[in-house]
């Protein structure tokens, strides 16, 4: 009986060490709990963060009128670029222009809701923050951003 007791010693033994690395090589494959990227901090209410900077604002407004600034100042061609894609999204006036007349054409009570982005361009803010939102994804797909990634609004 000695020796299939230790016998049964060593295979209990030999059964532990592969237990143990058992566990280990799944305790390896687990993925790891997402930490939670905490929103930075900010005492105003909106903003945005482009290339990793932070850009605070006051106003949803001024956040959708910063990026389109930053576009503009990063490729000169963006105005045109982002009007040439916005008619894909099937409304028929425009959402920059050269004039608040080619924004809001026949709406002379909404000129006054444009704002300069670009030299001699204008972009309406008289918009939803959804649609805001909407047609700022569709501005950095025009310049080759990811939405979320390389920019990230708070409205």
């Amino acid at each position: 009986m000695l020796p299939d007791t230790v016998e049964l010693a060593t295979l209990q033994n030999q059964l532990a060490v592969m237990q143990q690395t058992i566990a280990s090589l799944q305790k390896g494959m687990e993925t790891p709990e997402p930490v939670p990227q905490t929103p930075p901090t900010r005492a105003l209410a909106s903003g945005y963060r482009l290339f990793g900077q932070d850009f605070p604002t006051r106003f949803a407004k001024d956040s959708f009128v910063g990026l389109f600034r930053h576009f503009a100042e990063l490729e000169p061609a963006f105005p045109e670029r982002f009007r040439i894609a916005a008619r894909s999204i099937g409304r028929t006036r425009r959402y920059v222009g050269r004039t608040p007349q080619e924004v809001y054409p026949g709406r002379p009570g909404l000129w006054t809701h444009t704002e300069p982005f670009a030299p001699g361009w204008v972009v309406g803010t008289n918009e939803s923050d959804d649609k805001k939102r909407q047609l700022l994804k569709l501005a950095c797909q025009v310049m080759g951003l990811r939405f979320g990634r390389d920019v990230q609004v708070w409205m």
